[in-house]
């Protein structure tokens, strides 16, 4: 007799005995298909209850013969004949005694899914397990998430047992599914780097498990760290993390069950690490921007304090990025909002203006109130006050920002529902809502516009930025090789060293420019003709000798 629940709601022994000694005894046991358990011997205690209608029924009980029918070891026949139902296009041509031993080595998977729930529970993770209807396949997955985005899955073949953990590619046709997955995995990759006690992936390598990329060219990793950054780097890839144990070991041990364990504690255990981790904005910066730990996190607590940002610093120096990524990190990825300023953007383009629009229902122009792109941020919101929202302006002093914003200078310093002003447009009376970020990115290398003035620069916070080499050599280590990023560093440093002395600060090479993952095949050559040379030569203007010798400093062979 076989309990068991669909759903994973196996039954223990104890409830067991509980069952069987209710009204109904034997009657209470059902065969149930996808959680098999165990096999017992029942006897009839002699004692009669009753029942409801009023009449008794036999108290069935667990016999003191009790024993363990099944386990978790698969015979070479199970192998064989599970190469063979995977072959076929249905099941129809077993006969009796196949089909008994089929779903005894369904039962057997079903048991290691048993012991995947209970090492996950031991972990706080909760999974479910199912095995499949028609073959013998066995996925373990995170309750609640998509099955297909990420499992563990124990598949039973001709040639023995795959025991694997799935990383699927995101739908290319989805974008918000390809971001979600990009995001997936930069925390997978910062739980395993930084939380390594609770997410230890190595351990799976140097227990011969193998990490691949699934994407038809079946390369290989070295290390569980160089998986996860390849699968980071690109969220349309899959990714598996295998082992694979030949029939006869499998009938002669019982070790599937301890492997199964282990993989399910590890891979979805980083999953969940992964969410948690999603959630701490400092941990986000930390792995988007490649930037030490505490300067992400005085950032953030900035953010918490201002809401009006000014980054400011030469060009390449991540300031447009930061602002996409503490924005993202705070507010999520739909309520954030870019625009860049140019010497034409007016106040009509930012907060509200009169534009004419022809009416169908007329031959003749009318004149309406446009909202800009602040005005509709300031409604979204103002109605919705529990979410963050962020304006992000690219460039801001290329605009004459005081024109640009008008009245809503003062809305900016004084904020909240008692501060409001009125439009003189719509006539409307708004105020900035605490939950509206503005984060404007200021390139101070170039000299054709004007710098914010004081009064401006009292309503923001300033962050400057600058030429951060170990944020370029920790993103080369992650995304090439540790030799390259060194070679970046160091031909970086000896070029802004000429820049900085024929120049100042404020004309300093970005390290941007060189985060680029061809740079092993193009060169430094290519880097200086696409980009360096054109930035150099507008920072010179008529001191055009001193370019050679720049580049020189950039090109030139190290000793």
């Amino acid at each position: 007799m076989v309990v068991a629940d669909r759903r994973a709601q196996g039954t223990t022994d104890h409830e067991l005995s509980e069952i069987l000694e209710a009204p109904g005894g034997l009657n209470n046991i059902r065969p149930r298909r996808n959680e098999l358990v165990n096999i017992g011997l029942l006897e009839d205690s002699g004692r009669k209850r009753p029942t409801g209608s009023g009449k008794t029924a036999t108290v069935w009980t667990l016999s003191g013969q009790m024993r363990r029918m099944l386990s978790i070891r698969f015979s070479t026949d199970d192998c064989e004949l599970a190469g063979r139902v995977l072959q076929a296009a249905d099941r129809r041509g077993l006969d009796a005694a196949q089909t008994a031993a089929l779903a005894k080595a369904r039962a057997r998977l079903a048991l290691l899914g048993r012991l995947a729930k209970r090492a996950a529970a031991d972990e706080g993770v909760t999974v479910s397990a199912i095995v499949d209807d028609d073959k013998p396949i066995l996925t373990v997955y995170i309750s609640g998430m998509e099955p297909a985005r990420s499992c563990v899955i124990a598949r039973l073949d001709g040639q023995g047992l795959d025991l694997m953990f799935q990383l699927a590619p995101a739908d290319e046709e989805s974008l918000e599914a390809k971001e979600s997955e990009s995001r997936l995995r930069v925390r997978m990759q910062l739980a395993s780097l930084s939380a390594q006690d609770r997410v230890p992936l190595e351990s799976l390598a140097s227990d011969d498990w193998i990490f691949e990329a699934d994407n038809g060219t079946g390369a290989r990793f070295a290390t569980a760290g160089e998986w996860i950054a390849a699968m980071a780097a690109e969220p349309s890839s899959s990714g598996l993390v295998r082992r694979h144990i030949d029939p006869e070991t499998l009938a002669a041990t019982d070790n599937a069950g301890e492997l199964v364990k282990q993989l399910t504690v590890v891979t979805l255990r980083a999953i969940a690490t992964a969410d948690d981790i999603g959630n701490d904005p400092t941990h986000v910066l930390v792995t988007e921007l490649h930037w030490a730990e505490e300067r992400a996190r005085a950032l953030v607590e900035l953010a918490g304090r201002s809401r009006q940002l000014l980054f400011a610093g030469p060009p390449g120096t991540g300031k447009t990025l930061a602002a996409r990524a503490l924005a993202r990190a705070l507010g999520g990825d739909t309520r954030v909002k870019l625009v860049q300023f140019h010497p034409t953007y007016a106040y009509e383009d930012f907060v509200e203006g009169i534009r004419p629009r022809l009416d169908e229902a007329a031959t003749e122009l009318r004149y309406k109130v446009h909202k800009g792109v602040l005005r509709r941020l300031i409604s979204a919101a103002t109605d919705a006050p529990g979410a963050a929202h962020f304006l992000i302006v690219d460039e801001i002093n290329r605009a004459n920002l005081p024109r640009v914003l008008g009245e809503l200078l003062f809305a900016l310093e004084y904020r909240g529902e008692d501060n409001k002003i009125e439009l003189p447009y719509s006539g409307e009376q708004i105020y900035m809502p605490e939950n509206l970020w503005l984060i404007g990115t200021m390139n101070t290398a170039d000299r054709s516009v004007a710098l914010m003035d004081a009064a401006m620069r009292r309503r923001f916070k300033e962050v400057r930025f600058g030429v951060d080499l170990d944020a370029l050599l920790r993103w080369h280590e992650k995304r090439t090789s540790v030799e390259l990023g060194k070679e970046a560093v160091e031909r970086l440093k000896r070029l802004n060293s000429q820049v900085v002395a024929l120049l100042d600060d404020d004309r300093a090479i970005g390290h941007s420019f060189l985060m680029r993952e061809d740079l092993a095949q193009v060169g430094f050559e290519a880097v200086w003709m696409e980009d360096l040379e054109a930035v150099l030569r507008d920072h010179l203007l008529g001191r055009q000798d001193d370019l050679p010798a720049l580049r020189d400093a950039f090109l030139g062979p190290l000793l």
